[in-house]
C-alpha cells in the first residue's frame, strides 16, 4: 500500500486532540468556495488513511513479536524446559548492561540455556553465587573467581587457597585466549606446596575483572563464617581420608564431637578462613604473613622468599586449526599438549574419507595418545603425564563460566591429592597441597582446558574434565564425536560412537553407542568415583549462554 500523500501526514501528527464532545479535532483547510460535503467526504478520508496506517503499525509490531519469540526462545538439544526473563544483558568484558534496566516478556528456554550467562560447577552453592555476581553486573572473570573460592570452602580435600589451577579465558571484546597456570616457580618444602590460588585469581581480575576486588570475596566470606553443609562428595572424601584427618590438624574442622569425621549434612565453618579472605581483601600481601607463623620455624623464610618470586604470568594458549574451527588449549605444565597430540594424528587422518570412520579415527587417536605420553608434540616438549591406572588420579574442582557475547572461562584447581599435604595451618584456616616440586612438564597432568571457536557459526565452546591423568582424553572423546564423527554435542558426550577409555598402559578402545552407565560409573583407573569421565560444557551460541555436563548429575548449571 503507497503512504498517504505528504499533505496529508503533516495533518496525521495534529490528529489525537479531543474537544468537549470527545471528537477528534482536526484542522479543515478546504480552499474558498468549498461545500460541507466536500470538507466532510475529505474529513472521512484523512481518518480512514489515519486509522489503516495505525492498524499496518500495530500489524508489524505483533509480527516482529513473534519472530523474536521464534528467534530468541530458541530450541536446544539438552532438553527440559525453565522460564526467565530477559532482565537486561551481559556485555563484553568490559561493557555491560545492568540487570533490570530494561524488563521485557518472559519466555521459555530448554534446560540449560540461558539468555545473558550461564556457569556450571560441582556444588549448587557454589554455582549459585557465581550467578549472584553476574547477576550483580560482574563478568564471566568475577563469577569464576567467586565460584572458585567457594568450592575451596565446599570442597576443601579438592581445592582452595592452598593449592594451584590453570584457567583459560577467552575474550570476547579482543577476540583473543590467554592461559593462566598458577603454579610456583620453585617449591620450598618437601612437606608442602606454595599457596599460589589466589595470587592467581588476583592477577586474572587485574587484569579482566570488572566488581571491585573486595566484592568478589564477600560471598566467600559470608560461607566460611555461617558455614557449609557437609555434601556427599566431601563426606566420601572424609570417609576415604578419615585416618588421615584425625591424625592431624584437619580434624579440628572435619570432625564432630566424637572425634570422627563428619558425615553429610553436618556444618563446618571456616572462621579462621574468613578473617583471611576479609584481610587479603586489602592485598596480596596479607596471605604470605598470615600463613608464614604457622609453619615450622625453618621453612619460614624460604617460604617467604618463594611467595615474593612466584613468577605468575599470562601465556599464549597452544591453538590449533580444526578445519573451519580453531582450539585454545592450556601449554605445559597443563596436559594441553597431550590433547593436541590425538587431534592432531586423528585431524591427519581424515576420518570421514574412510569406510568406516569411527574406526580411523580410533586408531588415530591412540597413536596421538602413545606419541603423546612418551615423545614430542609439535616439536616441542610433552607434558609427559602418568598413565592411566599407574597412580591414584589427582583430585581436582572445576568450574566452566559463559556468557552470551562470546566470554567463557574455564578453571581447574587441585591441591593434589585428597586434603593435599593434610596440613591445616592454624592460624589461616589454609590446607595446603603437596605439590612440592616447581612447576615443570606433567605436573597439571589433571588440567585440560579448552576453548573450540567455530569459526563462521560465531559459537565459542569451553571444555574441562575430570579424570585425573586421563582427563585429556575425556575431552578428546567429546571433540572427535563432534568434529570429526559428526555427532550432536549431548549425544556426543552423553552417548560417544568413539569411547576412549584410560587403563592399564594406556587406552582402551572401542567403537559403538555408549550408555548413561559407562558415563556415570566413573570407572578409570582404580573405579574411583573422582576419576570418573566428567565433562563440563558451556558454549556461547545466538546470543546465549548454555550449560552442560555429562553425567547431568556430577554437576549444577545457574544462570539468567
Amino acid at each position: 500500500m503507497e503512504a498517504a500523500p505528504a499533505r496529508y501526514q503533516a495533518r496525521y501528527q495534529r490528529l489525537g486532540a479531543s474537544d468537549s464532545d470527545g471528537e477528534e479535532a482536526v484542522e479543515l483547510r478546504g480552499g474558498p468556495g468549498r461545500s460541507s460535503l466536500q470538507t466532510l467526504l475529505h474529513q472521512h478520508h484523512r481518518e480512514t488513511c489515519a486509522r489503516i496506517s495505525s492498524a499496518l503499525v500495530l500489524l508489524a509490531l505483533a509480527l516482529a513479536l513473534a519472530f523474536y519469540q521464534m528467534t530468541s526462545g530458541g530450541s536446544s538439544r539438552l532438553g527440559g524446559a525453565q522460564v526467565h526473563r530477559q532482565d537486561g544483558g551481559a556485555g563484553q568484558m568490559g561493557t555491560q548492561e545492568e540487570p533490570g534496566d530494561s524488563p521485557s516478556m518472559a519466555h521459555t528456554h530448554a534446560r540449560g540455556v540461558y539468555h545473558h550467562a550461564a556457569l556450571i560447577t560441582s556444588s549448587k552453592t557454589c554455582s549459585r553465587l557465581g550467578k549472584d555476581v553476574l547477576v550483580a553486573g560482574g563478568n564471566v572473570v568475577d563469577a569464576g573467581i567467586a565460584a572458585a573460592l567457594c568450592l575451596g570452602l565446599v570442597h576443601p580435600h579438592a581445592g582452595g587457597l592452598g593449592g594451584v589451577f590453570s584457567a583459560l579465558l577467552h575474550n570476547a571484546s579482543s577476540g583473543s585466549t590467554v592461559a593462566l597456570n598458577a603454579v610456583p616457580r620453585r617449591g620450598f618444602s618437601r612437606r608442602y606446596g606454595l599457596p599460589v590460588a589466589l595470587p592467581g585469581l588476583h592477577l586474572l581480575h587485574r587484569h579482566f575483572g570488572r566488581l571491585a576486588w573486595p566484592r568478589l570475596l564477600e560471598g566467600p566470606v559470608a560461607l566460611a563464617q555461617r558455614g557449609v553443609r557437609v555434601d556427599r562428595e566431601l563426606a566420601l572424601a572424609l570417609r576415604e581420608s578419615a585416618g588421615a584427618v584425625k591424625a592431624s590438624g584437619l580434624c579440628s574442622l572435619f570432625c564432630d564431637g566424637a572425634g570422627e569425621p563428619k558425615g553429610q549434612g553436618a556444618l563446618v565453618t571456616h572462621p579462621r578462613l574468613a578473617a583471611l579472605l576479609r584481610a587479603v581483601a586489602s592485598g596480596d600481601d596479607a596471605l604470605p604473613q598470615a600463613l608464614a607463623p604457622d609453619l615450622p620455624p625453618a621453612e619460614r623464610e624460604p617460604f617467604l622468599q618463594a611467595m615474593g618470586d612466584l613468577g605468575l604470568e599470562l601465556q599464549s594458549p597452544l591453538a590449533m586449526q580444526l578445519g573451519h574451527a580453531w582450539l585454545y588449549g592450556a601449554p605445559a605444565p597443563a596436559a594441553g599438549s597431550l590433547l593436541a597430540s590425538v587431534l592432531q594424528e586423528v585431524w591427519a587422518a581424515e576420518p570421514r574419507d574412510a569406510p568406516d570412520p569411527c574406526l580411523r579415527a580410533l586408531s588415530a587417536a591412540w597413536r596421538g595418545y602413545s606419541r603423546g605420553l612418551g615423545g614430542a608434540v609439535g616439536g616441542g616438549p610433552s607434558p609427559r603425564p602418568p598413565r592411566p591406572g599407574r597412580a591414584p588420579s589427582p583430585v581436582g574442582s572445576h568450574l566452566a563460566v559463559a556468557d552470551s557475547q562470546g566470554n567463557v572461562l574455564l578453571l581447574s584447581a587441585s591441591l593434589n591429592s585428597s586434603f593435599g599435604s593434610k596440613f591445616l595451618a592454624p592460624a589461616s584456616g589454609i590446607v595446603l597441597s603437596d605439590l612440592t616440586a616447581p612447576a615443570g612438564p606433567g605436573l597439571l597432568s589433571w588440567a585440560c582446558p579448552v576453548v573450540l571457536s567455530l569459526g563462521e557459526e560465531g559459537t565459542v565452546v569451553g571444555l574441562g574434565a575430570t579424570g585425573g591423568s586421563a582427563a585429556p582424553l575425556a575431552l578428546a572423546q567429546a571433540i572427535i564425536n563432534q568434529v570429526y564423527l559428526g555427532q550432536p554435542l549431548q549425544e556426543a558426550l552423553e552417548s560417544p560412537w568413539l569411547q576412549l577409555r584410560g587403563g592399564g598402559d594406556g587406552a582402551s578402545q572401542g567403537c559403538g553407542p555408549g550408555t548413561r552407565s559407562n558415563l556415570s560409573s566413573g570407572e578409570w583407573a582404580g573405579g574411583a568415583l573422582q576419576a570418573g569421565p566428567w565433562v563440563l560444557q558451556v558454549a556461547s551460541q545466538g546470543e546465549h549462554a548454555r550449560a552442560f555436563a555429562a553425567p547431568a548429575a556430577c554437576c549444577h548449571h545457574e544462570g539468567y
